[in-house]
């Protein structure tokens, strides 16, 4: 999965799980903070620097799968399974 293979904007369920599939093919995070940015509340940035600010930040992938399933447009076993996909790609386990 390419740059060109995610969706424009993320406003159905569709397109979020598009994304979560990128997550779990090891698409680059660069790639996906254009997507965490644009689902990024005030509340959201907050904590996200308050956790920087302690050591404790949390990667883009595992960000915008928070996001996405506070969105309501994906379930958070589905956010789950694609880290874990993504993870066990990492490892060079079959997904």
């Amino acid at each position: 999965m390419s740059f060109r293979d995610l969706p424009t904007l993320v406003t159905r369920r569709e397109e979020a799980v598009i994304l979560l599939q990128a997550i779990a093919s090891g698409v680059d995070e660069a790639e996906l903070a254009p997507f965490l940015m644009a689902l990024m509340t005030y509340e959201a940035e907050q904590a996200a620097a308050m956790m920087r600010g302690s050591g404790n930040e949390m990667s883009v992938r595992v960000q915008l799968g928070a996001l996405l399933a506070e969105t309501g447009l994906v379930t958070q076993d589905e956010v789950f399974a694609a880290l874990d996909a993504r993870r066990a790609l990492g490892r060079g386990e079959a997904a």
